[in-house]
């Protein structure tokens, strides 16, 4: 993204797929991302408070994870 290399990735094995209709996939949009709910994908600092930090606050884990948190991806230097 913006010229950054991910210092992290995620590897996704498939190990069965089952085929459906094309045109289900169509009408069920689910290909356009401006068709999703805003809660469709969990924020970071739900997926933190759900695995990783139990014990903070979601209010915590928000200010954590939030603008200075985003700030922080592509360093510069």
């Amino acid at each position: 993204v913006e010229g950054h290399r991910p210092v992290l990735a995620v590897v996704v094995e498939i190990q069965q797929v089952f085929h459906h209709c094309s045109k289900a996939f169509l009408r069920a949009q689910l290909w356009q991302p401006e068709t999703w709910g805003p809660e469709a994908v969990p924020s970071r600092a739900r997926i933190a408070g759900a695995l990783e930090r139990p014990d903070e606050t979601l209010d915590d884990l928000q200010r954590y994870y939030g603008s200075s948190y985003a700030a922080g991806l592509y360093p510069t230097g």
